[in-house]
């Protein structure tokens, strides 16, 4: 009991003392809380580098009595008014202010010092706060890419899913992610990824004709910095190309039937494995399977003898293999080859004739006609069809009938001329083939039925003309007629050239109105020289001397000049003639000669020379520019008055008429 109550006492003690010492502690003033709380934030907390760091402060005034006014806070030597004026009340708090601030690397992983400044009932207060960004580790993006599958044939989709990972404590921002192999533009752009957060991404990849890697290259800003993400391992996507090429050729039809050429080439990428190739009955055409790797080809022959029971077989293959992924492949053309039973020439036998029951008369402007088809083929024939040049078809027949078939036939016709019947049908191979045809001439003729013409018949289907010996004669009578027209021509041309060497020379026979021949130009003579010609004077004094002997009394006619050799139609000739003489003493022939061979010699102009001296011989012609050579003439004698001619008067048109030597018309004369 005793031993309890010591217990109880010591207990009492210890409580008041514990109490003493609080009550000690709590009235002991000290400057926080006397004076103002401040607590700082920043985001981020850490930094690898210099960067920004949003710093959030809040300041509580523990002064029950006063205000905090003029609020600042200095950081670096820079002061920031933070409250812009506001005050602080008593017991009061400010909330929520925020400084963006550079902090720099010299600066992480140490305590960063705040100097709050405020004034106090006019007292001027200021207290330190601080606050350590840590020093962070590189911040890096993670990234990773799957493939539901990296086999994939052309054209199949490959769906690739990628993932970004920010494990950092940092914001990524403008992250761009590009694989240029798998996508021409970026896979995704400028997107932001927060601080421990995972975003994925699936794009669907269409497989081409070749294999590509992904190759992606993420790039991000972190802390106001740019960066490369780029190790990620590349991932193959392999082009699985399974494909065998199948080229048939189907031979040409015998009697042993029909031989097919089947080409089989790998032009994938993968082996394929126990190839069986079959036709459309399962009929193997191998007999032991093969294997053909990449790039490998074989050539198999397969023969198909057809029955004629069966008149069409409609013949297709189709290929079984195992790719190395252990799944059958299978190649199965739509392509359909026709296979019929071979049909020899030899077995196909058909004549047509035509003969005239009724012929063709003006008045009714028809005829009647009977076509006989013999058939004698050892095969059916289908789908017949007797036609006419002009006319066009005429009768059909499903199936030719073994022997004759005939039928009667009206034909209109605007007048007579021969009618080209052909049969045409189908052998049982399907070949469309022209049988038989043959010619039925067409004449004027009565009401009476004619004889029929008799045709030749076909031999082994193959066609025929009548008249040929007709039309050979016809042919050598033509040919006849073009020699004669040759030979005839060829005598034409002889005669005409005899007749024209027999012309006289200088004949043109103007034959076309458009022959012309120009005038050869000549050479105007002067009627002078500078000393007299002697022979001249004798001559002159020969011609006077006779002229003396003979009738005194001469009228002196004038002188009619021939027409100049061209001229224009419309110019009238000129005319000279000399005036009448007075009665003078006649002189001597020496005196006349020797005066008028001087007079002659006296030097005018070309033209007045030309017009008024000029020998008997040449044609005078009116002044002119330029005049045209006279063809050349015999030497006549030339003849001068014992004066000058006066100039021409304007006279009527005479007849002019050239004086020459040989007493003959020159080739131009006029009448």
């Amino acid at each position: 009991m005793k031993r309890n109550r010591n217990a109880h006492a010591l207990a009492n003690r210890l409580l008041g003392l514990a109490a003493a010492f609080v009550c000690l502690f709590a009235f002991i003033p000290t400057a926080h809380a006397e004076e103002a709380r401040i607590n700082i934030t920043a985001n981020p907390t850490e930094l690898t580098d210099t960067g920004n760091v949003v710093f959030t402060f809040e300041i509580a005034n523990y002064n029950a009595d006063y205000p905090m006014s003029d609020v600042m806070i200095n950081y670096n030597g820079t002061v920031y008014d933070v409250l812009h004026g506001a005050q602080i009340p008593p017991s009061g708090s400010a909330r929520d202010i925020t400084l963006n601030l550079t902090v720099n690397q010299s600066q992480l992983g140490k305590p960063i010092t705040f100097l709050v400044t405020w004034t106090r009932n006019g007292e001027p207060m200021s207290q330190e706060a601080q606050y350590t960004i840590a020093l962070a580790e590189n911040p890096i993006i993670t990234v990773t890419r799957t493939a539901d599958k990296t086999n994939a044939e052309p054209g199949d989709k490959v769906t690739i899913t990628y993932s970004l990972k920010n494990t950092t404590k940092f914001d990524m921002t403008n992250i761009t992610l590009i694989d240029e192999n798998i996508s021409d533009t970026p896979i995704f752009q400028d997107e932001t990824l927060r601080a421990s957060r995972t975003v994925s991404y699936d794009f669907t990849y269409t497989m081409g004709d070749e294999s590509v890697t992904s190759a992606p290259v993420v790039t991000y800003t972190v802390n106001g910095k740019s960066k490369t993400f780029s190790s990620l391992e590349p991932l193959e996507l392999t082009m699985v190309l399974i494909k065998l090429d199948m080229h048939v050729t189907v031979g040409t039809p015998t009697a042993t039937g029909v031989t097919f050429t089947i080409d089989l080439v790998n032009s994938g990428t993968q082996a394929i494995n126990n190839i069986q190739l079959t036709d459309e009955r399962g009929n193997a055409v191998n007999d032991t399977p093969f294997d053909l790797d990449p790039g490998e080809n074989r050539s198999l022959s397969y023969v198909i003898i057809p029955i004629m029971s069966e008149p069409l077989r409609e013949v297709q293959f189709q290929l079984k293999g195992v790719d190395p992924f252990g799944e059958v492949y299978e190649l199965a053309p739509a392509d359909i080859y026709e296979v019929y039973p071979y049909v020899d020439a030899s077995q196909i036998n058909v004549t047509v004739r035509a003969e005239t029951i009724t012929p063709w008369t003006q008045e009714s402007g028809k005829l009647y006609a009977r076509v006989v088809i013999t058939n004698h083929s050892t095969v059916e024939l289908t789908n017949i069809t007797v036609s006419e040049t002009t006319i066009g078809v005429i009768k059909n027949y499903d199936v030719l009938a073994a022997g004759e078939t005939s039928f009667d036939q009206e034909i209109q016709l605007g007048s007579p001329r021969n009618l080209n019947i052909t049969v045409k049908g189908y052998d049982p191979t399907g070949a469309n083939r022209a049988l038989a045809t043959c010619v039925m001439p067409v004449a004027y003729g009565t009401e009476t039925a004619a004889p029929a013409t008799p045709t030749p018949e076909q031999v082994g289907g193959s066609s025929f003309n009548i008249f040929g010996s007709i039309n050979s004669g016809i042919m050598t009578v033509l040919i006849i007629l073009g020699v004669l027209m040759v030979l005839s021509v060829i005598v034409l041309v002889a005669l005409t050239a005899l007749e024209r060497a027999k012309r006289p020379h200088g004949f043109i026979e103007d034959d076309e109105e458009d022959d012309y021949f120009e005038p050869q130009p000549r050479t105007v003579k002067h009627a002078y020289h500078d000393v007299p010609d002697p022979e001249e004077i004798r001559y002159t004094q020969r011609m006077f001397a006779t002229r003396s002997e003979e009738a005194p009394a001469v009228v002196q006619e004038p002188i009619r000049l021939p027409a100049p050799p061209v001229r224009p139609f419309d110019q009238p000739p000129v005319i000279f003639s000399a005036p009448p003489r007075q009665q003078e003493p006649e002189p001597q022939a020496e005196d006349i000669a020797q005066r008028l061979v001087e007079t002659a010699r006296t030097r005018y102009t070309e033209a007045q020379s030309v017009a008024s001296y000029r020998p008997v011989g040449e044609s005078a012609s009116p002044i002119a520019p330029q005049a045209q050579e006279q063809r050349e003439q015999a030497s006549v004698p030339r003849v001068f008055d014992y004066k000058k001619q006066p100039k021409a008067q304007p006279a009527k048109k005479p007849t002019v008429t050239r004086v020459s030597k040989s007493g003959q018309l020159d080739d131009y004369d006029e009448e």
